[in-house]
């Protein structure tokens, strides 16, 4: 497993997490390569049964570059919107452990052909060239800075979702992406010396978010909030009034209409992702629904709710803090969510897109919630790189080296291994 602050001097190997022991899957099928034969396991107390063998761990090693194992139906967008399950084509070897009664698989596989992966799960295939380097760039800095370390208990560098970042396989893997990796073998970003945590995000809105308005972590110099235009100059977001005319009438962003129709937007997004509207979007419950999303979500009970007030924005119009306000045995009570994490969860059946949103109410003849309208900007938590923007720069004809620059400022590109 990675350690923080690693620099590598040569490439590293990775373990990334398939199926997770969270995903309480007691049944799996792996196709391996030299057979092609589907391999059925299952998942008893303390062992794990396929064909006559019962066995604590197994491991299936692929014997040649171009071997590939077949892991089917593997979690995607865990927790999101557009979650599924799909079959993936796998390199390197395959570990696959009984973690209390449930499976846990772990595939093996050299960073190089892991970000191959990454570029064209994060974004579509077509996308050009710069977008490609500049993700591989991001994702190889990322993983190797192993500052999150979100699955550090199960002993894996990254989990193969959205979670850390996407890795659907070999599937996707094609010769730009190929060639995005190749191109930019072995460069990270760096800053003061040190592998950068450079963090990503499907759309900014707009523009991006400082780091610690996100997490609960101390200020980095290069995650500080970028206007995704060629100004320098951050409109203040604020209030509300503010952020409905930016989210109404926005100036020319990189993430905008302007460099990339939406209409446009499924020719170069991943395959997981939902086709809708990225850089603004409407979301609009009545009382009943909003009621019943925030009561689930919330573990509350309110009977009406009467208000969404934020409490706290960022320097994108994120919401930090919200206070969700309502009746409870007809009495007033609310409650407060102090993370854009937070919110987004309670304010959708599934995900909402983001938490940069103003609100809209429509009121009966009691001032009572009739309905409520979310109209917001971006997908994600905005810090970082704005992926969307980074394809309207590269369709812009600006080089990866511009794009990194633009998104991560005081940063550099160091090569560390060939």
């Amino acid at each position: 497993m990675l350690k923080k602050g690693y620099k590598p001097n040569k490439e590293p190997t990775l373990s990334i997490g398939m199926i997770l022991p969270t995903d309480f899957r007691k049944r799996l099928i792996v196709t391996t390569p030299s057979s092609k034969k589907k391999i059925r396991i299952e998942a008893k107390l303390k062992h794990l049964e396929y064909e006559n063998f019962k066995k604590k761990e197994i491991t299936f090693k692929g014997s040649h570059s171009n071997d590939f194992f077949i892991i089917h139906s593997v979690p995607a967008g865990r927790g999101f919107h557009w979650e599924k399950t799909i079959d993936v084509k796998v390199a390197g070897n395959l570990h696959i452990k009984n973690s209390n009664g449930n499976i846990f698989v772990i595939n093996e596989i050299k960073l190089e052909q892991y970000l191959a992966s990454v570029a064209t799960s994060e974004m579509g295939s077509a996308c050009p060239s710069a977008l490609l380097e500049a993700q591989t760039i991001v994702a190889r800095s990322w993983i190797i800075a192993a500052s999150e370390q979100k699955h550090f208990k199960l002993g894996i560098d990254a989990c193969n979702d959205d979670c850390c970042q996407r890795y659907q396989g070999i599937t996707n893997i094609t010769n730009k992406s190929k060639q995005a990796s190749k191109k930019t073998f072995g460069h990270f970003l760096v800053h003061d010396n040190q592998i950068c945590d450079t963090r990503y995000s499907k759309s900014c809105g707009g523009i991006s978010e400082n780091n610690e308005n996100v997490w609960r972590e101390s200020p980095k110099p290069y995650l500080r909030a970028v206007f995704d235009g060629s100004s320098k100059t951050i409109p203040d977001l604020s209030n509300n009034q503010k952020l409905q005319t930016w989210i109404k009438d926005p100036p020319n962003c990189y993430c905008g209409n302007k460099y990339i129709d939406e209409e446009n937007l499924k020719i170069y997004i991943g395959k997981v992702d939902k086709k809708g509207t990225y850089f603004r979007w409407r979301v609009r419950y009545t009382q009943q629904e909003i009621k019943r999303i925030v009561n689930q979500k919330c573990n509350t009970s309110f009977e009406v709710i009467t208000s969404l007030k934020p409490l706290k924005r960022g320097i994108s119009g994120r919401i930090t803090s919200l206070e969700i306000s309502g009746l409870e045995n007809k009495k007033n009570q609310n409650i407060q969510l102090n993370s854009e994490y937070e919110i987004r969860d309670a304010l959708h059946p599934e995900f909402l897109y983001s938490s940069a949103f103003i609100n809209i109410l429509d009121l009966d003849d009691n001032q009572i919630i009739k309905t409520i309208t979310l109209e917001g900007a971006g997908w994600g938590h905005g810090v970082g790189l704005c992926q969307i923007g980074a394809l309207g720069m590269a369709l812009s004809h600006k080089t990866s080296a511009e794009i990194l620059s633009h998104y991560f400022p005081s940063t550099k590109i160091k090569k560390m291994y060939d």
